[in-house]
């Protein structure tokens, strides 16, 4: 179900513990997208024995928030991508959510409302030095006022 946008009063916010983003390694090619409730940058990593990592990390802009997976009611944010034969992705990784108490709806919901970094682990079949990947991450956002309308934003990520 999703919930009819509207004013919400956020009266109460749990504090979500600072999660750093670990830095980028060399090769990376981070990509930013800026949208007027979040900023979203993808890079990559991989690991000594190959394992490739695509990474999202959300930065929400002041006074914003979207909902976690496992949140009911509402579109939690998520990572979708594009169908390729080449690309097999595994489950992605979320932090630990918020739990935001919200008085005017007298509901308890899990929110990120600082940066945090999901991680979406692939398996990649192509033997090509460069591999582009493609797919979406998809969200709904609320400030101190309101909810927002549903968003998707296109994403990529160039993997060596």
């Amino acid at each position: 179900m999703i919930r009819p946008l509207g004013l919400v009063l956020v009266l109460a916010l749990t504090p979500l513990a600072a999660q750093e983003p670990a830095p980028l390694t060399p090769g990376d090619h981070p990509q930013v997208t800026e949208t007027r409730h979040l900023t979203i940058t993808t890079s990559t990593s991989r690991g000594a024995d190959g394992a490739v990592r695509l990474w999202v990390d959300v930065a929400p802009k002041p006074s914003m928030h979207v909902y976690a997976p496992g949140q009911e009611g509402y579109i939690p944010i998520s990572v979708t991508l594009a169908s390729d034969p080449a690309v097999t992705a595994g489950e992605a990784v979320f932090p630990k959510a918020s739990r935001v108490y919200m008085k005017a709806l007298d509901e308890t919901q899990l929110v990120f409302d600082r940066p945090f970094r999901i991680v979406q682990p692939v398996t990649l079949t192509s033997n090509k030095d460069r591999k582009q990947i493609g797919g979406t991450v998809r969200y709904q956002a609320c400030d101190d006022v309101m909810c927002y309308i549903p968003a998707t934003v296109k994403v990529s990520w160039t993997v060596e």
